[in-house]
């Protein structure tokens, strides 16, 4: 009846720096965390305990951001690590920066998220000699990169990050900078041995440990040496060399040789950690002495594979009119990530099963989601009284106040191979021993899913003696709805780990979303009081002077009304007040404290009413897309 959340939630996850790295390193080795409770609500300082410099505060609290490098004792204030400082014409770099809190020992700051605006003085000039990979960008990580390219500009550029912090309403305040960091960078005028980056085969490539389809395990980066007329250099040498190679980035080879259309091709091979590099590559002027350099756009090595905390399933209608209307159509969006919260590869396939209706078996992810269309049609859950669907002995959610079923409540399950998930607690990457994690049984479509909170019924998959009356999903089709293992369901697993059985197996990342079928025409106008707005019983429709009363609002089977479904009030010697207007997208499931209404479903409006006049009479409206009725009442 229930869907598993995850239970482990990270403390604290640090993201690696997208390009060029995060500083310098420090002397700080110790592996401690520091909590300051002060009245702004305290602070947390942690320190990674490897060597360097990364520490980080949690702190909400903070009054003196600033950017620079490094951070803790080797944090430099205003400035700005430039990757290559010398650039050939039409050359690129990665130009990043730390932002810190001063008064937390120059801690990064993750707890807060910061704007920060990239510019130069190339880049303000018009038109634009050089360009930025973007022009602002917002981060929590207490880091912040970009990609800077020469378009024309020669000589000595000034680069400016500026910080624009959030204001006393939470929004982040853009009109003033609360800190700049400042560096410069030359670039080279047009002459023999000019190299600028060409291309990249794959932006995104797969942890090596991993055998995934959508994502390779290489990347091949192509640059380009050009002579002062822009045309190709064929048999120049060009080295190359990574920014980054954690969890064991590498390069097939060093340097390579341009061919004639002046190519050199450095390759990139995966580690087994999620990471971000970009390759440098350097070759030397017509005096064989002087160094000229270009930097690749960056590559990420990730899992590719959908994790369970990041698989989530949405319908753009939750109350559609369909119950006795065929062709009616919802868009189901399923939303998928893995442990990194990045966007699985394009076409990742996710497979969709629905209660009743009709929905296409599966579709193929784009930056990490995908649609596709559910139709109405045929069976409608509730309607096992017809002579036609007698016989079929389905599931349905049960409406304990009405004692019977809750008609047109429609479940469809979307799921995908993937990940369990768990909380990374030493921040390598892979699971390791005595880390928490998830698991979960098969994959189930809960029919009667809402009997949770309906009637407290915990059953996940009905069954009876002829087998499965509710679809799952078999992963290893043994035709068993095998329960949740003792462990961990993943790829990402330590060796420690896989030698006592975790990483076993994969799994089918799941979630399920219910619509509620919907007659098109409304019920009839029903209307109640209530002293304490839990209790509710019939209001006799005489007015007084002045007084409320509730409108409940449901379709024919006393479910959800349809989508567009409105109310209107309007008085005759009376001013109206209270809420009106259209119910709303959703299954209409009301609070488990009501009494006296005749159905858990539906929409409830308060009206508050005061003569105004001679008093006349009030009219009730309800439009709903099959037609209106309305009731009109008197003192």
């Amino acid at each position: 009846m229930f869907k598993p959340t995850a239970i482990a939630i990270p403390l604290l996850t640090l993201f690696l720096a997208a390009c060029g790295g995060s500083g310098g390193g420090s002397d700080v080795v110790s592996n401690e965390t520091t909590n300051n409770n002060e009245e702004d609500g305290g602070s947390t300082t942690v320190d990674n305990g490897d060597g360097t410099s990364d520490d980080v505060t949690t702190n909400t609290s903070i009054d003196n951001p600033r950017l620079g490098t490094g951070s803790g004792a080797s944090f430099s204030v205003g400035s700005l690590e430039i990757t290559n400082n010398n650039l050939s014409a039409g050359g690129t770099t990665n130009i990043s920066a730390n932002i810190v809190d001063i008064d937390s020992n120059n801690a990064k700051i993750v707890s807060t998220e910061y704007e920060v605006e990239f510019s130069s003085s190339c880049s303000a000039q018009v038109p634009a000699k050089a360009s930025f990979s973007r022009q602002r960008v917002r981060t929590s990580s207490g880091e912040v990169s970009v990609t800077y390219e020469a378009q024309g500009c020669s000589g000595t550029d000034i680069i400016s990050f500026r910080l624009f912090a959030p204001g006393a309403t939470g929004d982040i305040n853009t009109n003033t900078a609360v800190h700049t960091a400042t560096g410069t960078l030359t670039v080279a005028s047009p002459e023999v041995g000019a190299i600028t980056f060409g291309s990249v085969s794959a932006p995104a490539i797969s942890i090596s440990t991993i055998a995934n389809s959508a994502l390779p395990k290489f990347s091949s980066i192509t640059f380009i040496v050009l002579d002062e007329t822009n045309n190709p250099i064929e048999g120049k040498t060009v080295n190359f060399e990574l920014t980054n190679s954690a969890g064991g980035i590498s390069l097939a080879l060093p340097s390579a040789i341009t061919n004639e259309s002046g190519e050199a091709i450095a390759n990139i091979r995966s580690g087994t950690a999620n990471a971000i590099t970009s390759v440098v590559a350097t070759t030397l002027a017509n005096d064989n002495v002087t160094e000229i350099s270009t930097n690749s756009l960056p590559v990420a090595v990730t899992t590719g594979l959908a994790d369970q905390d990041s698989f989530e399933v949405v319908a753009n209608i939750l109350n559609p009119g369909s119950y006795d209307f065929s062709g009616v159509e919802v868009e189901v969006t399923a939303f998928v990530g893995d442990q990194f919260q990045n966007p699985v590869p394009d076409n990742t396939i996710v497979n969709f099963t629905a209660e009743s209706g009709l929905i296409p078996p599966s579709c193929l992810t784009l930056n990490g989601s995908c649609s596709v269309t559910w139709r109405s049609t045929g069976y409608r859950p509730g309607q096992e009284r017809d002579p036609e669907y007698s016989g079929l002995n389905r599931v349905n959610e049960t409406d304990p106040v009405r004692g019977s079923s809750a008609n047109g409540l429609t479940t469809i399950l979307a799921y995908t191979e993937g990940e369990a998930g768990f909380t990374d607690s030493n921040n390598n990457g892979v699971y390791d021993t005595g880390e928490s994690f998830e698991a979960f049984a098969e994959a189930v479509r809960d029919d009667d899913k809402l009997n949770l909170q309906l009637n407290s019924d915990t059953t996940e998959l009905d069954v009876n003696a002829n087998g499965p009356i509710e679809f799952f999903a078999d992963y290893d089709s043994d035709g068993i709805h095998d329960l949740a293992p003792t462990l961990y369901q993943g790829a990402l697993c330590s060796d420690a780990a896989r030698s006592v059985g975790h990483c076993g197996s994969m799994m089918h990342v799941r979630d399920s979303v219910v619509i509620s079928q919907a007659t098109i025409q409304p019920n009839q106008i029903l209307l109640f009081e209530s002293a304490n707005g839990r209790d509710f019983t019939l209001f006799n429709g005489s007015l007084g002077a002045s007084g409320s009363f509730f409108v409940y609002i449901a379709d024919q089977n006393l479910s959800k009304a349809a989508a567009s479904t409105s109310l209107s009030v309007t008085g005759d010697g009376y001013e109206i007040f209270g809420r009106t207007g259209d119910v709303g997208n959703d299954i209409g499931l009301l609070d488990s404290n009501f009494t006296g209404l005749p159905s858990r479903f539906g929409d409830l409006f308060l009206v508050n009413y005061v003569q105004e006049g001679a008093a006349v009479s009030i009219e009730v409206t309800i439009t709903a897309p099959g037609g209106s009725i309305s009731r009109l009442l008197t003192p």
